[in-house]
């Protein structure tokens, strides 16, 4: 059945069975029959009351239904997608980053890969390595590692050797680690982006992307899949994005 008919008929079936719920009740109100009552009235059930009862026994019943086909819909383990959210970051404010990466960990999807890539490898950016580590579960969980060039400033000879070892070693733990964080020297975003999915390669079905001061909602990447799943004319899903700032509107 055509999806437009299936809408018409819904409609043509809640509005009638709204009629009968309301036709139901209202005859039972003016009749007032009563089942069940004490001597004085001070308590009774009546077919007013009986009708109520099952209008809201079958409320009921339809709202877990329903509730139960949308949590069927929603289970990521039929789908056996893998994902990897990719994390820019550059010199960011240590509070944001870590409310970024909680939320991260309150991700509901089964096996989330992530890949932090720091926007530079100096001294000073470390923190955001030792924070990455921190909320990731320590080094033990969390693998990491400085890398002193990135894909596009290897040189001749020696330097391009020793660039494509390091890029191999990139790849080996952003493809080994569930959790990873790669500092890198500094070459713009886009240049970030392009660790992360070069690293990354084939190994895994799906990509997300974020900033390192985003806080997610746990659904974000089941409900961006389950899109991209069922719909095979979409390539690209975004997400309701809002801002948040401490300073008034206009100030930032």
């Amino acid at each position: 059945m055509p999806s437009r008919c299936r809408t018409a008929l819904n409609i043509v079936v809640t509005t009638l069975f709204a009629a009968v719920v309301l036709f139901t009740i209202l005859l039972a109100y003016i009749t007032g029959y009563q089942f069940i009552r004490t001597e004085r009235h001070h308590l009774s059930f009546g077919l007013y009351g009986a009708c109520l009862s099952l209008h809201l026994l079958l409320q009921s019943l339809f709202a877990c239904l329903e509730h139960r086909r949308m949590r069927a819909a929603g289970r990521p383990q039929r789908r056996r997608r893998s994902v990897a959210l990719c994390i820019a970051a550059y010199q960011e404010d240590p509070d944001y980053l870590r409310k970024c990466l909680r939320s991260v960990r309150r991700i509901s999807f089964p096996g989330l890969k992530v890949v932090l890539v720091v926007d530079g490898n100096r001294p000073e950016d470390r923190y955001m390595m030792d924070i990455f580590q921190e909320v990731m579960g320590g080094a033990e969980q969390a693998g990491s590692l400085v890398w002193k060039g990135n894909y596009h400033s290897h040189g001749g000879g020696a330097k391009s050797a020793a660039h494509a070892a390091e890029a191999a070693r990139v790849a080996r733990l952003v493809r080994t680690c569930r959790f990873s964080c790669v500092m890198q020297q500094w070459g713009g975003k886009r240049e970030v982006m392009y660790t992360a999915f070069k690293a990354l390669g084939d190994s895994v079905d799906y990509v997300q992307v974020c900033d390192s001061d985003t806080v997610l909602d746990p659904a974000c990447s089941l409900e961006m899949l389950k899109i991209l799943e069922d719909d095979p004319t979409v390539g690209g899903v975004g997400g309701d994005v809002q801002t948040r700032t401490r300073f008034p509107p206009g100030a930032t």
